[in-house]
This record gives structure tokens, C-alpha cells and sequence, in this order.
């Protein structure tokens, strides 16, 4: 697959559109490499990201911000209670 470059910015202004003023625990499911992670962490209190193992930041990479935690879980299998997010992000994940 391709690798897709949003120069413009319009992909980031469009989620931050999206997200409500006061975000506070945000589901990324499909969050690969952290790329559109790192784009709006710092808009929201919290941020879990779930991907299967072979996607997730390998060791050495750009860290996260303190307010993301990322696991390796499947998107079908959530490893978290019902109604635990305010706002949930499946983006470019297939």
C-alpha cells in the first residue's frame, strides 16, 4: 500500500473538527504507527490506540505523548468496558 501525505493539512483539521472542545478519552482503533495519533493527542485528555501487533511503533521510534497508551489488540476484540470512551477514531484502517 501506498503511503498517503497529506501536505495541506486537510486530513488533521477535518478529526480536530470533528472532536468536541473539551475531548476527554478518546478509542483509536487501527492506530498503526501512532501517524494520526501524534496529530490531535494534545487535544484530548487521554488516548488509547489498538492495532494488531505487526503495526504498532516499534522500539526507538518517535514516543508518544504521556497521554497515549497503546496496546495490541484486535478491533473486533476490545480489551476495555462499554462506554468508556467519549469519542472513538477508525480511520484509513482496513
Amino acid at each position: 500500500m501506498a503511503i498517503r501525505s497529506d501536505a495541506a493539512g486537510n486530513e488533521c483539521s477535518y478529526l480536530l473538527d470533528m472532536l468536541a472542545d473539551e475531548v476527554g478519552c478518546v478509542l483509536e482503533i487501527g492506530c498503526g504507527d501512532g501517524r494520526l495519533t501524534r496529530k490531535y493527542a494534545d487535544r484530548t485528555a487521554r488516548v488509547f490506540g489498538v492495532d494488531l501487533p505487526a503495526t504498532m511503533p516499534r522500539a526507538g521510534s518517535k514516543p508518544m505523548p504521556d497521554s497515549v497508551h497503546l496496546a495490541a489488540a484486535s478491533g473486533v476484540h476490545l480489551p476495555f468496558p462499554a462506554c468508556r470512551f467519549d469519542h472513538v477514531i477508525f480511520a484509513l484502517s482496513f
